[in-house]
């Protein structure tokens, strides 16, 4: 019968409007995009490893100078043994309590689905660099080493920064920042200490720190795609837009003047001790303080990437 549609028959809900509906939504819904900001870290730290895997490991004068810092840590024989008691810690009993402390977090924070994704860094970074190491990388034997097998990327150095940046990804966005600096720090101890101990050489502390940050940054990228209830919640109730890491040129120029007066300060000191800067325990201090930098700003790169994930202009459309 045509004319009006009776009361029996109008619909009483609609997608848009439909309780179940926002339900689905706050559990997840369909999956997110993957945010370009952590894909793009994710991609360039992958390129990294094997950019600096070229450029050093294969290369004559990329090991002789690898060589020549790797070298220098006999000059510092007498932290050698300190070196080498700090990495004794790690164990797989050690690497599963920390994993489960940071999962912890995650779960205290009503976010199993984070936890799982730091856990996931942790143990890909691991088998990332041992499948690096030991199958898919060479090193020919260009200058002489006491090293004889290919070393690249560093275990243990992937162990401490993996376990730092894990923690970065578990952590409210506000304490991102200062954790960041913190899992840099803590991964360059990892880093330095390989090399003081005569375990492994400055490049190999280096490829590990990428290695992890390629890692984690594809991690929180499938935590941003799939992400927990509780974090959903959290951006629809977000008011104030989270703090964002600017690198513009007044702030690289600024670096970069920092960087280089750090570096003369260096200089001074070796030749106020009567080292001459190009022997090699000179060069052993100055690859030390190159991982100290390659590792903290690798951690801030991260972090960078995850804060401005979090920009809805990041994500495409």
């Amino acid at each position: 019968m045509s004319g009006r549609t009776s009361p029996s028959s109008t619909p009483t809900t609609s997608p848009t409007s439909s309780p179940r509906a926002g339900v689905a939504g706050t559990r997840g819904g369909p999956p997110r995009r993957l945010p370009v900001p952590l894909v793009a870290l994710s991609a360039a730290g992958a390129a990294a490893v094997f950019l600096l895997h070229l450029l050093v490991v294969r290369t004559y004068w990329g090991q002789r100078l690898d060589e020549h810092a790797f070298v220098g840590h006999d000059f510092f024989s007498s932290r050698a043994a300190q070196a080498d008691s700090f990495l004794r810690v790690v164990s797989i009993g050690s690497l599963v309590l920390a994993i489960a402390l940071v999962a912890a977090v995650a779960v205290f924070r009503r976010r199993p689905r984070l936890a799982l994704f730091a856990a996931a860094s942790v143990g890909v970074s691991l088998l990332s660099t041992e499948l690096l190491k030991l199958w898919l990388l060479e090193r020919p034997p260009l200058v002489p080493s006491n090293i004889f097998d290919n070393s690249y990327p560093s275990g243990h150095t992937t162990v401490g920064m993996s376990v730092a940046v894990a923690a970065m990804l578990v952590v409210p966005r506000r304490l991102l920042v200062p954790t960041a600096i913190g899992a840099g720090l803590f991964g360059s101890a990892f880093g330095v200490a390989v090399v003081a101990a005569g375990w492994h050489r400055p490049s190999d502390a280096v490829g590990a720190f990428f290695v992890v940050v390629a890692v984690a940054a594809a991690c929180a990228a499938l935590s941003h795609a799939f992400p927990d209830r509780a974090d959903t919640e959290d951006r629809r109730s977000r008011r104030a837009p989270l703090p964002r890491i600017r690198l513009g040129t007044t702030e690289l120029g600024l670096l970069g003047f920092a960087l280089g007066g750090l570096g003369l300060f260096a200089l001074a000191a070796l030749s106020y001790r009567g080292i001459p800067w190009t022997s090699t325990s000179a060069g052993f201090l100055l690859s030390a303080g190159a991982i100290v930098v390659a590792g903290v700003a690798s951690a801030m790169a991260l972090a960078w990437a995850m804060l401005a994930a979090e920009d809805p202009s990041a994500q495409p459309r």
